[in-house]
């Protein structure tokens, strides 16, 4: 069956349409959240497109994954007001909201406005407010960064929630890369066929996904515009590539080659072709990840004779270890906010979901309940995504910076598993 390649364009016009079956969409399970999670109030900011979740319900869900908020349910709201006017504090207060965001949705010339107000109850001071603009099609992400700016309002964070997920799914022997919005709406697969694909990862603005599949029985790495579907190879045909990384200006990008036994770490110029090697010797070096600087590579080797995670600067030179706790640590992730490594690291027989500084030190682990893969940050740093195995699937996951919230995404059929939260 030949791999087929879609130019998400089109995929757009679609997305405000019911999702087929066989694209179900992925569905939210809180499995953790913290205690002192704040209680908001969201009422219903009015109707919006038939087929789509309300843009109310949305934010609720967003919140409520987040782990950091606590939505009190609307059957006991004392009023359902649509702007300032209608907003008397001590009534929410009355029923334990700390939080409140009231707004409304109405269509203008073939589109939406949708307008949002935010308080903080307790003193009545409104925190934040907006009007969007957006088409039928943009309702649903729209609500996501109504949720965005309720997190920034209470967390003076920025939100994770505007961003979009890429992973892999398979089901039976075809395997797609979808691309779906942060909770899993709108999934629309990038390449379909039955070559397995790994590893994708966005370009800085998103308008690009690196990814790893099999032509002529080889792993090979291709760039694939999102807007054109036009594809781009790299490394001449008859090499084997893997794990590619954009660097954080987009020109370059990391990846691993296999040649004689050997596996390296490699930089190619997107634009020249240009390209350079790293590391040297006879060990396996692969899964590079950038700094937020572009400055620091930092990657897995077995030099030590068991997998683990290495640092260099970008042109090779300074390279040292960074892990030393187990004799597994792999797959690392730099955050984007360079507080932070998210990597596997093996205990107790698991590979584990775990963070370290980017020094190596303060090795903490998020996530031991099922063997983990691939973490990738939320462009704000505070969220982790990754795979992992529950009920003998493979499933996506979110856990908290600080391991207190934890949640599972699943759909009902099907291997979800390389996954890779897009940048702002």
């Amino acid at each position: 069956m030949a791999k087929r390649i879609f130019p998400i364009f089109l995929l757009l016009l679609a997305w405000g349409l019911a999702i087929p079956a066989a694209q179900a969409a992925l569905t939210v399970e809180i499995t953790k959240s913290v205690a002192t999670a704040i209680p908001v109030a969201i009422p219903s900011f009015g109707p919006g497109v038939p087929g789509q979740p309300a843009v109310a319900q949305v934010v609720r869900d967003d919140l409520a994954r987040s782990g950091l908020f606590r939505v009190l349910s609307p059957t006991g709201y004392p009023s359902d007001p649509r702007d300032p006017s209608g907003v008397q504090a001590p009534a929410w207060a009355n029923i334990g909201a700390t939080g409140l965001a009231v707004g409304s949705v109405e269509p203008l010339n073939g589109g939406y406005v949708v307008n949002v107000y935010v308080y903080n109850v307790a003193t009545g001071q409104q925190l934040a407010a907006k009007r969007y603009t957006c088409s039928a099609a943009e309702l649903h992400v729209t609500a996501h960064h109504v949720a965005d700016l309720i997190y920034q309002a209470f967390t003076g964070k920025p939100g994770p929630f505007a961003g979009r997920i890429t992973y892999v799914r398979q089901v039976g022997n075809i395997y797609e890369l979808v691309v779906a919005e942060s909770d899993g709406w709108n999934p629309h697969p990038i390449v379909h066929g039955t070559m397995p694909v790994f590893s994708p990862t966005w370009s800085p603005h998103n308008h690009r996904l690196a990814y790893v599949t099999y032509e002529d029985a080889r792993a090979v790495i291709f760039v694939q515009d999102l807007a054109t579907g036009s594809r781009q190879r790299i490394a001449p045909g008859g090499e084997i590539t893997s794990a590619p990384a954009f660097s954080p200006n987009g020109e370059d990008l990391a990846y691993a080659r296999s040649y004689a036994g050997k596996t390296n770490i490699y930089v190619v110029n997107l634009r020249t072709g240009a390209r350079r090697q790293l590391t040297q010797g006879d060990s396996i070096n692969t899964s590079p990840t950038w700094s937020p600087d572009g400055r620091q590579i930092v990657f897995v080797s077995d030099r030590a004779g068991g997998p683990q995670i290495y640092a260099m600067s970008a042109d090779g030179s300074n390279l040292h270890r960074l892990s030393y706790d187990g004799n597994y640590n792999a797959s690392p992730s730099y955050s984007p906010t360079g507080n932070a490594i998210a990597f596997i690291h093996r205990t107790d027989g698991v590979y584990a979901l775990a963070v370290m500084n980017p020094s190596g030190g303060d090795i903490r682990v998020l996530d031991a309940q099922g063997n983990c893969d691939s973490p990738s940050f939320a462009a704000n740093g505070e969220m982790i995504l990754y795979g992992t195995h529950r009920g003998g699937r493979k499933v996506l996951a979110e856990a908290s910076l600080d391991g207190k919230t934890m949640e599972i995404l699943r759909t009902t059929e099907g291997q979800d598993n390389e996954p890779a939260w897009s940048h702002h």
